[in-house]
């Protein structure tokens, strides 16, 4: 097993996983943060196929994205809309102070390496107001309810230790001069899979979800192996089994105080 993902070989099946859900919720409180706050220049780091950085092109024609891996920038320049990318750790940004009016983070900040170096550099390249948005899934939510996490032994585990709690991103940006920092629900994935129909879900692939993508072949094939098994005892009782898929996902905005 290992820690890093390696999003070259994810690249291609990626944008995949927005058919599966588009995340409507995330797409709603993006556009109402740009329809505010009307920014001039937008970076997204850890942009990946640049799928939300794209919906923002009618508010603006300077739109960048940072992400580290070249796989994912490769599917990004394929985009319609003109894009600055560059190939950058999240944490070492080659950008000049007070750059940007609108910065966002979405499904991302769990793979960087060091979540609080991260709000402190990005505050730095916000002008004064701008706005910083981080949206993404919550592993520390109860509610959640997640066949994933079941079925997959340790994934659970390692999302608590890679991603940031809101609580922790509320801290860190009001240490770095952040104001109305406000923490929201935006949206809550229901895609409960019944018997069979859960050995075609994009996120059962271990290209799909990087909790998997993280397990070693084994660990993977194993959990696989259960799910299978599952289903096998569930066919033979002629008993229904349902995989459950209920995810929360929030969205955290801060804006930067104006220099007195």
């Amino acid at each position: 097993m290992t820690n890093h993902v390696n999003y070259n070989n994810i690249s291609p099946v990626y944008n995949e996983r927005y058919k599966v859900s588009s995340l409507e919720g995330v797409e709603q409180k993006l556009l109402s943060i740009a329809e505010n706050c009307q920014p001039q220049k937008i970076l997204e780091v850890g942009c990946g196929t640049c799928h939300w950085l794209n919906l923002l092109s009618k508010f603006s024609s300077e739109l960048y994205g940072a992400d580290y891996s070249t796989g994912m920038l490769n599917i990004a320049k394929n985009s319609k809309t003109y894009l600055n990318l560059v190939n950058a750790d999240a944490n070492k940004l080659p950008f000049h102070r007070n750059s940007f009016d609108l910065i966002i983070c979405i499904n991302a900040i769990h793979h960087f390496s060091n979540k609080k170096l991260f709000i402190d550099n990005v505050s730095s390249l916000l002008k004064p107001n701008g706005i910083l948005s981080i949206m993404g899934f919550d592993p520390y939510d109860r509610e959640n309810d997640w066949y994933l996490y079941d079925y997959f032994e340790r994934t659970h585990q390692l999302d608590l230790e890679r991603f940031p709690t809101f609580n922790e991103l509320e801290k860190w940006t009001s240490e770095n001069g952040f104001g109305k920092i406000k923490t929201e629900l935006i949206h809550i994935v229901k895609n409960n899979k019944t018997g069979r129909d859960v050995l075609q879900d994009h996120f059962l692939d271990k290209r799909g979800a990087s909790q998997l993508a993280l397990l070693s072949d084994e660990e993977y094939q194993s959990g696989l192996e259960k799910i299978k098994e599952d289903i096998l005892k569930a066919e033979q009782l002629n008993e229904e089994i349902v995989f459950h898929v209920k995810l929360n996902f929030y969205a955290l905005t801060a804006q930067k105080c104006s220099k007195s």
